[in-house]
């Protein structure tokens, strides 16, 4: 069916990482609240290498794991870690690095999608089902798949200052998907 060849595309399109270059628990879901008010970007579109800096410098625990950036649109983000800075004790990939993957793969597409809030951009919540063990190299997927809901937040943006989106990752190890992400972010318009 088209969906099954449409995360097949993603799959394969995600396992293009390059390993060189690069809390609250309530049963199985983990909710993460973190701000990432970031002012330095001028709003213009980012290349992968750009948007990789741009994490790099303001959020340095992506560059300690390791984190790369293989496509960075408004339409996807596919980010990458390598399983080398990312193993845990098992020879997979530790299960927080997995969920800061997917956090950072929302925000960079929230993030994308309205430069002009100066990085002005929150998760509220968030949970993440673990389905297979990660055992090479990750990468995140995530695309604006709801048009409905994007045009709500961008009039609540406009409108009251703020608004808010759901987005939903995918993170995928050797083609298979090894977990799936679903978080809330908040969107704050910028100070003048």
């Amino acid at each position: 069916d088209s969906n099954n060849t449409h995360s097949k595309k993603q799959a394969n399109k995600a396992e293009a990482c390059d390993s060189t270059t690069s809390t609250a628990r309530r049963g199985n879901e983990i909710r993460l609240f973190f701000w990432m008010g970031i002012t330095r970007h001028s709003g213009a579109a980012m290349s992968p290498n750009e948007l990789q800096a741009f994490l790099h410098q303001n959020i340095p625990a992506s560059a300690a794991l390791g984190i790369c950036v293989n496509e960075s649109t408004p339409e996807q983000v596919v980010l990458c870690a390598p399983i080398a800075r990312n193993c845990n004790h098992h020879h997979t990939v530790f299960g927080g690095s997995i969920a800061l993957l997917a956090t950072l793969c929302g925000w960079s597409l929230v993030h994308l999608r309205y430069p002009e809030s100066g990085g002005r951009i929150v998760i509220q919540e968030s949970s993440i089902r673990y389905l297979k063990p990660a055992v090479a190299d990750l990468s995140a997927v995530c695309t604006p798949d709801d048009a409905a809901a994007w045009a709500a937040c961008t009039q609540a943006l406009a409108q009251r200052g703020k608004g808010r989106i759901t987005l939903a990752c995918r993170l995928y190890s050797k083609g298979v998907l090894a977990a799936e992400f679903e978080g809330k972010y908040v969107v704050f318009a910028k100070e003048t």
